[in-house]
């Protein structure tokens, strides 16, 4: 290796993600396959890579630190090349240089050091005839596939946290006192849920029901005047405007469609869980709910252009998607720790909103899709199944509607997660979005205001 490369390492500027503070010494390469310099691993650097590349930075300190023992740095010499196939059991990341991956049709992308895509593996698909080639001498980061499906596995299996509380593994997020009451809270089954209203409950039931009829679902929105007067001007919106406008609740139940109308009536009732009247929990439960009503305007547009989805059910998951965090806002209320320790319950819910969102959902008895969706809603790369489902949905909602926010830093581009490619959805801006949303915004603005 000569002295540019070894310069190259030591500097600490091979790590495009942050500043490593001193410098890593490397030794002189062990190896030589395909071009690549096979180097000896400072633990160090790839602890701090860890830390900053997506999905690796999801685990937690323990499991990155495991996955780092056992990953490799690779220097990488100018015109060396390497098949997506022979990576395959690698997540691997450019942190220094320039690399062009090429598939068997000579379509080419350039990937380089220091841009969000190199925050993401070089290789998500490994189908024949793909490489990636070095433009520049480069630097590569390795971490094991398996050995990162196992950590998630374990992980998620036991509610994000279980292992790591079980087994006393270091991890700041569950040693903090707050979380381990709010846990702690949830085992025992003393986290109070949210419930839907009475009339809500009668609608959804009433869409399992295929004997029932426009007018039945009518009487029942009735019994409610404010959730009457909604479905009538949600009927008379710009997403559903006529001619003539909608003056009754049954007639707004047959513009909207009975399925439809069933839909947007919980979506609508499901406001009042949201409601607070301590300041500080007023104020997070309303930063939750416009979070929410704005993920699921943009869910409700994309279900509208995407085959396979219903476009009210949505809307319905978008508001779905974070219902888990409203139980533990209220405990962390009524403990004092909205205003004292606002950073902790932060990564608290980050930790815990999948498991609480489950069993918010599982007791108010939606369907196994809202779950699924909800829980997943995060999962910025999931590609369980070639079919999407809402859960596609919601990641794609959730990414658009931080464009433009400091939170996108940290996010993978739309147009790089398998939901954007499983759901077709047409031309990406990664300044302004997706096409589809600018040309519906009249539509996704009628329906935020619907749902304040």
């Amino acid at each position: 290796m000569g002295k540019g490369s070894r310069a190259m390492i030591e500097s600490g500027a091979v790590i495009c993600f942050g500043n490593l503070g001193p410098r890593h010494s490397m030794p002189r390469p062990a190896n030589k396959q395909n071009g690549r310099a096979m180097e000896s691993n400072d633990p160090r650097v790839l602890i701090r890579v860890a830390q900053a590349v997506y999905p690796v930075c999801e685990l937690s300190d323990d499991s990155r630190r495991r996955l780092a023992e056992q990953g490799r740095l690779d220097l990488l010499k100018a015109g060396s090349r390497f098949a997506a196939t022979d990576d395959a059991s690698w997540l691997t990341f450019l942190i220094r240089g320039e690399i062009t991956l090429v598939s068997e049709k000579n379509e080419k992308e350039v990937v380089r050091a220091n841009s969000p895509r190199a925050r993401l593996p070089l290789f998500r698909i490994h189908p024949p005839g793909l490489y990636a080639q070095a433009d520049v001498a480069s630097v590569v980061v390795r971490f094991g596939r398996a050995l990162l499906h196992s950590l998630t596995a374990a992980e998620r299996s036991h509610g994000d946290d279980d292992e790591i509380v079980m087994t006393g593994q270091h991890d700041p997020v569950s040693e903090s006192p707050l979380y381990q009451r709010i846990y702690q809270a949830y085992q025992q089954d003393e986290l109070e849920l949210p419930t839907l209203p009475d009339v809500a409950l009668r609608v959804r039931e009433a869409i399992r029901d295929p004997d029932i009829g426009v007018k039945d679902v009518a009487k029942m929105v009735l019994a409610d005047p404010v959730l009457s007067a909604r479905l009538i001007h949600v009927a008379n919106s710009a997403a559903y405007r006529r001619d003539t406008a909608a003056t009754t609740v049954y007639q707004a139940v047959t513009r909207l469609g009975l399925t439809a109308a069933q839909n947007i009536a919980v979506s609508l009732a499901l406001k009042n869980l949201f409601k607070a009247e301590a300041p500080l929990l007023k104020q997070r439960m309303q930063e939750l709910y416009s979070h929410s009503s704005q993920v699921a305007s943009i869910a409700y547009v994309l279900a509208r252009h995407s085959q396979g989805f219903n476009a009210e059910r949505g809307l319905l998951a978008g508001l779905l998607h974070d219902i888990g965090v409203i139980p533990i806002l209220t405990f962390a209320a009524q403990q004092g720790a909205l205003d004292h320790h606002p950073v902790e319950l932060d990564r608290t819910i980050k930790r815990l909103r999948r498991i609480t969102g489950h069993l918010v959902l599982s007791r108010l008895g939606f369907e196994e899709d809202l779950i699924t969706a909800a829980e997943q809603a995060e999962d910025w790369m999931r590609d369980d199944h070639e079919a999407p489902d809402y859960a596609d949905l919601l990641v794609v909602a959730q990414l658009h509607s931080h464009l433009g926010t400091p939170q996108m830093q940290h996010l993978p581009r739309i147009d790089t997660t398998p939901a954007y490619r499983k759901l077709n959805l047409g031309e990406f801006d990664p300044q302004h979005g997706l096409a589809i949303l600018r040309e519906a915004h009249t539509v996704t603005a009628a329906i935020q205001q619907m749902l304040h």
